[in-house]
């Protein structure tokens, strides 16, 4: 798999979990944000700076779904091997 279609499957992993994810620009105002899992409430939300690369974003999407089950959801091999290796 390529970089886009791994970004392509998490995105719709991310989906699937019913997860909000937002591309912005972080680095515009006064505080810059790394991006990332957040909870607003009861919120579950990924923000991902839309400027970062697709690795960027691949690394950050896989780091914020290691804090979901993903039992409850199919996962294919190749791409949970992805979320289980990458920067941990």
């Amino acid at each position: 798999m390529n970089d886009s279609d791994v970004l392509s499957k998490l995105e719709d992993l991310v989906d699937r979990l019913g997860v909000k994810l937002r591309y912005e620009n972080l680095a515009r105002g006064p505080i810059r944000a790394n991006g990332g899992y957040c909870r607003l409430e009861d919120n579950h939300m990924i923000l991902i700076d839309k400027n970062d690369s697709k690795r960027r974003k691949i690394k950050l999407l896989a780091r914020s779904l290691r804090r979901f089950d993903l039992e409850t959801v199919f996962v294919p091999p190749a791409l949970r091997r992805i979320i289980y290796s990458l920067d941990k």
